[in-house]
């Protein structure tokens, strides 16, 4: 900049300072001390030249790519120069500078034609080549140009750090195609989209068969509309369950009319009442795939429990085969607890195995507001979560019998109480909070006390393992190439096979029951399950205990070679709390403990899967058909059970 300015002032022509010669030119020799000062400096700024190149900084490489060009150009003398010799000339260097930007000016053109990009208004992919008379207008027009923008280091460093973000997302993207099995996760998205679109085509045509509440959805659908038009103190003494389903319809009523300027009332009448199940189905399939994928995790981070871990293409198939299961499939279309229910026990514990307790907790507080006997999932929730802490410190593993597994967890529990209590602490105010309900309530039930009494109805364990067998056929087919090991492990063990025969005996015999309402109401499947299979004879049911003594040996197998033998009592134990105290029998009280069940024995073979999701898939056609077309009227009837009347589980 010196130099330039000293130059500017003595007003040399630029004619003088591009020679070739390297010897001064003659006009200086004569000159003012002025301009041999100018000389010298040359001198003095070339001698450090090297110096300042050998250093670390570089400043002249640091300076603008223009700002070089101008000095080099206008002093005769090269910035970069290693030798202390001004540059060999201006109009030589002027033709380098003039090729090289040609050159990238054709390494552009070339790759935007390469991208489809226009060029100078030339269409998208044509590749028009330009005449000898545009070439020289565009470098003219170049030439005019100012680059010291486009070459600013500022500018430099914006170019390369979007060209650094560019390849990081290009390897972001290849890694995830790369992990992700696309042809099969492109099936089950498929597949998926198919049963969405074939639900929504099953509920409008529930829609325009049953236009009014069919069953329970006389007392849903007529609370709900009460909180949605605001009368927050009405309750119908019917209801059995706390008021979770239509607080939440009725908070989703108030946000719409909000948002759409229309009354809440408008949003709670019974299609779209029935078309938040949907919602929430869909909604589950989601908590399902997290639930599967972290399972997995759990399984392949503990290669010592011998199961290899399913891709996560296989947990959408078992999420999707889940999501499709008959009575959840059901219940989508019509307006009940049992599809929310499900969504919040099953996320509650979702977030508990990703140690969120805190939420866990207050999801199973809403799964609880839905129906009251989801307290027992929420301890199931916190025992999972001191068995996984347990496990974590490595102590089941030089032990396999359940009596060592179950003193060593009293061990460490009673050793370590204070840890555990605080790790507990969300859990135990849910079940402290439902004690306490349960005793200002007087009862479990908020409605129809009578018909909803607590028994001891054994036998329903043993529905429960029939319902199983039937509705995870494929697996327990699957599981016959194993039955022999089965056997030889139980002759050998005899003490087993009897206590189980003789407490089922003991079950049939002395505790079963019959509900009033399972031989009043033939509308459901039960009516004709008991009649016809369960209670056809008086021996029937005893006949049928060896087929439960196979599947209840098979799922004792399957759960504690995935899972510790603790878990595996942990979970039977909590199946006995929800069935044992039911006195009537209804498939949807089994459909948590199903759904956990599978949820920890994931299936890995992809002819299981589909023909598990075929069963379903058929089944599903085949109740909603005969919801809909096969249908009896009743001789006496009133505003509650109008006519016709319709089949449903």
């Amino acid at each position: 900049s010196l130099l330039y300015t000293i130059k500017f002032e003595l007003g040399m022509s630029s004619s003088e300072d591009e020679t070739n010669d390297p010897s001064p030119p003659p006009s200086l020799t004569t000159e003012s001390p002025a301009a041999r000062r100018l000389r010298s400096l040359k001198r003095s700024c070339h001698s450090s030249s090297d110096d300042m190149m050998t250093t670390e900084g570089r400043q002249s490489a640091r300076a603008p790519r223009a700002v070089r060009a101008r000095l080099s150009g206008s002093t005769g003398w090269s910035s970069s120069s290693r030798e202390g010799s001004p540059v060999s000339g201006g109009k030589s260097g002027e033709r380098r500078r003039r090729r090289s930007g040609e050159k990238r000016r054709e390494r552009r053109r070339s790759g935007e034609k390469a991208r489809g990009v226009r060029v100078r208004g030339v269409a998208r992919g044509e590749g028009k080549t330009l005449s000898a008379d545009e070439k020289a207008s565009e470098g003219k027009e170049h030439k005019r140009t100012p680059s010291f923008v486009l070459d600013h280091p500022f500018m430099h460093h914006a170019r390369t750090s979007s060209y650094a973000m560019y390849q990081q997302s290009v390897d972001i993207a290849r890694n995830t195609i790369s992990e992700l099995d696309l042809p099969a996760s492109s099936w089950c998205g498929f597949f998926a989209c198919c049963m969405l679109a074939v639900t929504l085509g099953e509920m409008v045509k529930v829609n325009n068969a049953q236009t009014t509440p069919y069953m329970d959805e006389v007392f849903h659908v007529r609370q709900t509309q009460h909180y949605c038009a605001g009368n927050w103190t009405v309750w119908d003494p019917k209801i059995t369950t706390l008021p979770g389903l239509y607080l939440l319809s009725a908070l989703i009523a108030h946000c719409a009319s909000y948002i759409f300027k229309k009354p809440s009332t408008h949003w709670c009448s019974l299609e779209k009442l029935r078309f938040v199940n949907i919602v929430m189905s869909v909604l589950i399939f989601l908590v399902m795939y997290t639930l599967f994928r972290k399972l997995s995790r759990r399984l392949k981070d503990d290669p010592g429990l011998g199961i290899q871990p399913i891709h996560r293409t296989c947990c959408m198939m078992n999420s999707l085969v889940l999501t499709c299961f008959p009575l959840l499939y059901f219940y989508n279309l019509l307006y009940y607890t049992d599809v929310g229910s499900v969504l919040f026990v099953m996320a509650s514990y979702s977030c508990s195995i990703r140690g969120h307790h805190f939420k866990s907790a207050m999801l199973g507080v809403i799964s609880v507001i839905f129906r009251q006997t989801n307290i027992i999932w929420v301890g199931f929730t916190a025992g999972t979560v001191a068995i996984s802490d347990i496990e974590n410190r490595g102590l089941f593993q030089y032990c396999d019998d359940f009596v060592s597994q179950v003193e060593i967890a009293y061990h460490v529990i009673l050793q370590n109480l204070w840890h555990y209590i605080k790790l507990l602490m969300p859990y135990l105010v849910v079940l402290a909070g439902f004690v306490i309900f349960v005793i200002v309530n007087k009862g479990i039930v908020v409605g129809d006390r009578n018909a909803h009494t607590a028994v001891l109805h054994f036998p329903q364990f043993l529905y429960f393992i029939l319902f199983l067998t039937a509705f995870s056929f494929p697996h327990m087919v699957q599981r016959l190439r194993y039955s022999h090991l089965t056997v030889l492990y139980y002759v050998f063990k005899p003490v087993h096979v009897l206590l189980f025969f003789l407490s089922a005996v003991l079950a049939l015999y002395f505790f079963k029951y019959e509900h009033p309402y399972l031989l009043a109401d033939n509308r459901h499947y039960t009516f004709y399950v008991w009649r016809k299979i369960l209670n056809r004879t008086d021996s029937t049911m005893y006949m049928l205990l060896p087929l439960c003594f196979y599947t209840f040996m098979n799922m004792v197998a399957q759960l504690s070679t995935v899972h510790s033998k603790f878990f595996t009592l942990l979970y039977f134990v909590c199946c006995a709390a929800q069935m044992v105290p039911q006195g009537l029998l209804e498939f949807r009280y089994y459909l948590i403990p199903y759904l956990l069940y599978r949820l920890h024995v994931p299936q890995h073979s992809w002819v299981v899967l589909f023909l598990e999701l075929c069963q379903y898939t058929l089944i599903n056609l085949l109740t909603v058909k005969v919801f809909l077309n096969k249908t009896f009227d009743w001789e006496n009837t009133d505003e509650l059970t109008p006519n016709p009347q319709r089949f449903m589980w």
